[in-house]
């Protein structure tokens, strides 16, 4: 009968894991090197360390700088400090953008209502999701609601049979059955209702601007979907990349006065605009009209997330209603009442005209 052989990675990791247990370490305990793994077992270095950083990324182990490495903390279970498990961890991208603030905000009054304290930590506030497992280890952890799922956090969670909510903006491209609760707010079918409602009011020209900057010449998912409907229908469709050094420290007025000028540069003549998100899209608005465009006559401007400010400005933003409140009384509601099966809930999108986008009539040239 055939056997399949072990990888000299998952050999190292094996034996590590033996080692801890047959020697009964406690967490915190000093472990081997990479050096000496290697040496012990006969391999290089580098398959040592591979193995010692996927036991890091899993939250087995902690690796500190000129100190060594050592079994964590939250590798076995701990008595769950007073009233720890009344935690829960929300993990978001930053809170400078108004509708991850608006999901905060509306969360916490969710849980607060059933007597749980929100731990609300970004992702820029993360040095490593390993250390933040030690975290909620320490402070106690009664739930995780998260935008992100790495593999450390998603062992964490496995093991320790946390309840947890990951909310999603793409469709999961895995086969595999659900491993958390999940909630979709499906960023390709807010696009397609933006694409359309666009396209019904006569527009042929179009401007995608802002997000994240193309990876190997891939378009985020939201504009890809959008391109591919809009070049489908035979529109002309121009693309505004992001490459401000401002993303770093959230300064949406700097960026959005940069993806304007973008736009300006290539304008020649009536066309709608699509911002990556709001905040990007009503800072644009106020560029656009400095230099004596009107809204909507010149430019049809539209966003994502429909945060508040969005109805604060003359003209109304138009804008897609992607569910992040819904969303937060969902996954506050699943972690207070888990149930006995993990549950996939989508939040349909909803369209939200405004005056910043109307009908466009094409100029007659003809004599």
């Amino acid at each position: 009968m055939s056997t399949v052989k072990k990888s000299l990675k998952t050999e190292v990791k094996e034996y590590l894991l033996a080692h801890i247990r047959e020697h009964r370490l406690e967490p915190g305990a000093r472990l081997p090197t990479q050096r000496q793994l290697a040496e012990q077992l006969s391999t290089s270095p580098k398959v040592s360390e591979v193995a010692l950083t996927e036991l890091f990324e899993e939250g087995i182990i902690e690796r500190r700088v000129g100190q060594g490495t050592f079994l964590s903390l939250s590798h076995k279970v701990l008595s769950t400090p007073g009233n720890g498990r009344r935690n829960i961890f929300v993990l978001i991208s930053n809170l400078r953008n108004p509708q991850f603030a608006e999901f905060a905000a509306e969360l916490e009054v969710a849980l607060h209502q059933h007597k749980r304290r929100m731990r609300l930590v970004t992702s820029y506030g993360i040095n490593s999701y390993g250390e933040l497992v030690n975290q909620m280890h320490e402070e106690g952890c009664g739930g995780i609601i998260t935008f992100a799922m790495p593999a450390a956090l998603k062992s964490f969670i496995r093991r320790r049979a946390i309840p947890a909510v990951h909310i999603r903006v793409e469709p999961s491209v895995h086969a595999t059955g659900l491993t958390t609760n999940e909630i979709l707010l499906d960023v390709g079918e807010q696009a397609r209702l933006l694409a359309e409602h666009l396209l019904s009011l006569g527009h042929r020209t179009f401007f995608l601007a802002g997000g994240p900057s193309p990876k190997d010449g891939k378009l985020c998912y939201r504009f890809r979907v959008m391109q591919r409907i809009l070049q489908k229908a035979g529109m002309e469709v121009h693309l505004i990349p992001e490459q401000s050094s401002h993303m770093k420290d959230f300064e949406y007025e700097a960026i959005g006065r940069e993806l304007a000028g973008g736009v300006l540069q290539q304008l020649k003549e009536p066309a709608a605009v699509v911002f990556y998100n709001t905040i990007r899209a009503l800072a644009a608005m106020k560029m656009f009209q400095h230099v004596g465009k009107k809204i909507p006559q010149d430019l049809s401007v539209a966003g994502f997330d429909n945060i508040f400010a969005a109805r604060l400005v003359e003209p109304a933003l138009t804008v897609i209603e992607a569910g992040y409140l819904a969303a937060a009384q969902q996954a506050g509601e699943l972690i207070v009442n888990p149930g006995k099966e993990l549950q996939m809930i989508t939040i349909p999108p909803l369209l939200c005209p405004g005056g910043s986008t109307a009908l466009h009539i094409a100029s007659n040239t003809s004599s």
